[in-house]
């Protein structure tokens, strides 16, 4: 049964990948939470094997088929939503299985940083992605108590088969919590703590229940997303987004119009490279701003505050039916508004300006009897909008309506 909008993974045997510790509270996120005091490990001695791990022997532990984790990496990558470009830690990357699977989802533009607790383990991660040849790969020697990544650095941290092994997790989580960027997302994979259907070693190894550390995750100021159900048997992947305060809205790219929230660490941010649309015949009040190019000004600000340039994208506007009276120069916007000047004349210099194409239907200023002379500066007078569209479509550009 589908809860959530991705595939879930299953963890490995009886031993783990990293440690990271902790004992104090939680954040100070709305509302602001006390803090916890978490001065005794939860779990003493979890981690002593990891302390000084042979890494030969853990590979034949951690990479073998009879893995339910292991066997299932491909369906568990997936299951994360990597985009490319992000930044993903994986955090207790123990061999580096998953380590080397997001080096591949990130691709060359991203980064996957590796933190363990174990020294042993991040030597063999360096060495292999070496000789592997992948360049975007990092690692981080955590704390007993931090994962000592730095602040706003990661897009989403993959937490498999380490949970349990948290001594002090209100801490450990909110180290996390500090190093993602906004709207970030953590995964995270472990063993199914059930009485009376766990085995015996679950039962004594994992120290709680799913309920328990989603609990104590959320407290660190994380919203539960969604879980998986019905792909492993012995696992749960479940994922989290950062909370944070409200930031300023802000415009990067076109002053003033189109303000956008910047949630850097949140999924689905801009790609270099996009090819957009935007089939406008909304109309606007008088003297109100064309949605279709506020629209526009609104896409252009999001790549900036992913910190791409306007020629990073390319985007066309096609205006046609009442959304034409945009595209006008002040006076015949004015005889068709009832005087009013145009209001996005602005908008339409900072547009082109930003290498935005702006096209005006040119079988809509014949049926509304619209001299080409009143076309503003800049606009291009298309054959029709129809095939602008469809032509753009051909060429790749996504299709976005504004109607």
């Amino acid at each position: 049964m589908l809860m959530s909008p991705f595939p879930a993974p299953s963890l490995v045997p009886p031993m783990c990948r990293c440690l990271i510790g902790a004992a104090v509270a939680c954040l100070a996120v709305a509302p602001t939470l006390p803090g916890v005091a978490q001065e005794k490990s939860v779990k003493p001695g979890i981690n002593d094997t990891f302390q000084n791990p042979d890494v030969q022997d853990y590979l034949g532990k951690f990479e073998v088929e009879s893995r339910e984790v292991y066997l299932q990496r491909h369906a568990v990558r997936d299951a994360c939503r990597i985009e490319p470009g992000q930044t993903v830690a994986d955090i207790g990357a123990g061999t580096g299985l998953y380590t080397r699977l997001f080096s591949e989802a990130v691709g060359p533009g991203g980064r996957v940083i590796a933190v363990d607790i174990a020294r042993n383990f991040l030597d063999h991660i360096e060495r292999t992605a070496r000789e592997a040849k992948l360049s975007n790969i990092e690692t981080v020697l955590c704390l007993p108590d931090s994962t000592e990544l730095p602040p706003d650095s990661v897009d989403v941290a993959f937490i498999c088969d380490t949970y349990h092994h948290f001594e002090f997790p209100l801490k450990t989580m909110t180290s996390l919590h500090k190093a993602l960027r906004p709207g970030g997302r953590v995964i995270v994979v472990d063993f199914k703590r059930v009485e009376g259907e766990s085995t015996p070693w679950v039962m004594n190894h994992v120290r709680a229940g799913q309920d328990v550390f989603e609990a104590e995750i959320i407290q660190c100021g994380f919203r539960k997303v969604g879980e998986r159900t019905g792909v492993l048997k012995e696992n749960y992947l479940v994922e989290f987004q950062k909370l944070d305060t409200p930031r300023p809205m802000t415009s990067h790219l076109v002053p003033g119009v189109g303000l956008v929230a910047e949630l850097t660490g949140a999924p689905g941010r801009p790609r270099a490279g996009s090819r957009t649309v935007l089939d406008v015949t909304a109309a606007a009040r008088p003297g109100e701003l064309n949605v279709g190019l506020e629209r526009a000004a609104r896409l252009l600000n999001l790549y900036g505050s992913a910190g791409l340039a306007p020629s990073d994208a390319r985007i066309a506007v096609v205006l046609h039916g009442d959304a034409a009276a945009g595209a006008l120069v002040d006076e015949a916007y004015g005889r068709l508004s009832g005087g009013e000047k145009n209001p996005n004349a602005r908008l339409l210099m900072d547009l082109r300006a930003a290498g935005v194409d702006v096209l005006v239907c040119g079988q809509t200023l014949a049926r509304k009897n619209i001299p080409h002379g009143d076309v503003a500066e800049g606009v291009v007078i298309a054959a029709s909008a129809m095939t602008s569209v469809i032509n753009l479509q051909a060429d790749g550009f996504a299709l976005i309506r504004v109607q």
